[in-house]
Parts: structure tokens; sequence; C-alpha cells
């Protein structure tokens, strides 16, 4: 069984939280659970709309559709068809209403069943994975600061400090089809998962990350949580902050 909490806030410094996260309920049927995040963007509080409807059409298909028969690969089937329907219902309401020009989210998504996980991403929200005291990234930021990282045109300091780095390359809802990214990996008795946007990673580092995710179990999880965000509130808060956490059990 995987348990997941979630916290968010505003942060210190933005009028409205553009971010949004979702928990499923257990399925005892197929021992699953799924969470995810989302960092909206847009002017007028387009963002805020962005990540809203994402969250919202995604839980919905998926809780309509997902059944105990299922594979990994329907699963992850589904999943996908269920952000890309996301992405062209967003689209088509930026193209039909001029306040929401433009908008568009960011989304991360972790399914759990069995000791198996699917987690499908666009933007440059996070995944990671803790077992055994050491975090793993499992996603890859879709975002200008990585491409020019991955190129070597910058190093991993000027990264972290870049004045560009909330430039994302990809988004829902900001064209009319968009590319996933799937990836898949198993999950045993102790792992932690985190789900992140970019508010709580760029003012928390790595080995931060690993220090509060220590001692992390099913009794603490949501005040892991909860400590997450504040740490990023500490920091400055200079972005809306989402923190949702899993514990397999």
């Amino acid at each position: 069984m995987l348990q997941w909490e979630g916290c968010t806030d505003l942060g210190k410094t933005r009028p409205i939280n553009e971010d949004g996260y979702y928990i499923s309920a257990y399925s005892h049927e197929m021992d699953a659970a799924y969470a995810m995040v989302a960092d909206g963007m847009g002017g007028h509080q387009a963002g805020e709309v962005a990540s809203t409807m994402a969250v919202r059409q995604i839980s919905d298909i998926i809780n309509e559709s997902v059944s105990g028969g299922m594979d990994a690969t329907a699963i992850k089937e589904l999943l996908g068809a269920a952000v890309k329907k996301a992405n062209s219902t967003i689209y088509e309401k930026s193209r039909g209403d001029i306040s929401y020009q433009g908008m568009g989210t960011t989304l991360t998504l972790c399914f759990c069943t069995g000791e198996k996980a699917m987690v499908v991403h666009v933007g440059d929200s996070r995944a990671y994975l803790f077992r055994d005291g050491v975090l793993h990234q499992i996603t890859t930021d879709h975002s200008l600061v990585q491409a020019l990282l991955q190129s070597g045109q910058i190093t991993e300091v000027e990264a972290a400090h870049h004045p560009q780095k909330n430039v994302i390359t990809r988004a829902l809802g900001t064209d009319f089809d968009v590319e996933i990214d799937i990836y898949e990996f198993s999950v045993f008795p102790g792992d932690v998962l985190l789900l992140s946007t970019d508010g709580l990673t760029n003012l928390l580092s790595d080995e931060e990350l690993t220090t509060n995710l220590a001692n992390c179990s099913e009794m603490n999880l949501e005040k892991k949580a909860q400590e997450l965000v504040a740490a990023a509130n500490e920091r400055g808060g200079y972005d809306n902050i989402t923190a949702v956490l899993g514990f397999k059990k």
C-alpha cells in the first residue's frame, strides 16, 4: 500500500496560488493510489485556471476509467490519454478567451500499483524517489536551463542561479499537441516519493531535501510535507510551493 499526503502554500511574494495538487483514494482492488502536482502560468490568474483544469480533468478521466483488470501497458495508455486530453481542453480554452491566451501548466503525476510506479511528466515540476537515505530525481526538467546544462553550455552551479531558470520548454495547454515523458520504476516498502513544484526545488538543494526526508514514515508524512514547504518559505518563498509525499508501506 502507498499512502500520499500533500501541502501547498502561496509563498511570500505571489498574489495567488497557481499550484495545484491531487491525491486519489486508495484502491484495495488494485493496491493502487496516485497523486499529481501542477504549476500554472499565464496572466490574469490564468495559471490558476490552467492548473485547476489539468488536475480536475486528469483525475476525472483516470477515476472513471481505471480498473483492476488493467495491466501496466493499459494504465500507461490511460495516463497518457488523460494528460493529452487535458492539454487539448486547456489549449482550446486559451484560444477561445483572450484573458486566458497563452496559459499553461506543468504536470507531474505518479501512479503506483503494487510494486510498480509510473510517472507522467510535462514541464519542470519534479518527481523524486528517496530510498535508503539516497535521493534520486526521476524526472528531467523541460526547461531552457536544463537544455543548456545537457549541452554543456553551463555548469550545475551556473544552472542553480541562472536568470532564466523559470523558462520552461514544454507545458500543458500552450500548443495543440504535447509530448509527454513516462518513467517506470519499482517501489519497495520504506520508499518515499516526492512530487514538487519548482517553488520548492528552486530554494532547497538535493542535500537539504535529503535531510528533510530522513526518518520519513507513514506516521509523519503530512508533517514532513509541511516542513518542506516551511523550509522553502524560510528561504524567501519567492514562488508558490507544493510538496506531495508518498510512503510505500
